[in-house]
């Protein structure tokens, strides 16, 4: 019988190499003060190397999903675009 610290069979996933732009980093920062969080979701049953995501968006509490899936690489700018786009549409409200 195994110990459990074995080698994992897991592989790492390749999400591409992405930084964000300052603007970027302000919306993000905006949307978290203001209790606006965008997340990855791995969409595939098999967690082990996930390669399509599902973004979820809490607002105030409250979960809406993407009706599609992302792949691995594309991920990171489509969530700095949601915060861009919340940010733009909330700020201007206040």
């Amino acid at each position: 019988m195994g110990s459990g610290f074995g080698k994992s069979k897991a592989k790492k996933t390749d999400f591409g190499s992405y930084y964000r732009t300052p603007e970027e980093f302000e919306a993000m920062r905006w949307c978290l003060k203001n209790n606006i969080v965008v997340a990855p979701l791995a969409a595939e049953k098999v967690k082990t190397n996930p390669q399509y995501f599902y973004i979820d968006i809490i607002i105030q509490g409250r979960l809406s999903r993407s009706p599609e899936t992302f792949h691995a690489k594309e991920l990171w700018p489509q969530i700095y675009k949601y915060y861009k786009y919340y940010y733009d549409k909330h700020r201007k409200a206040i």
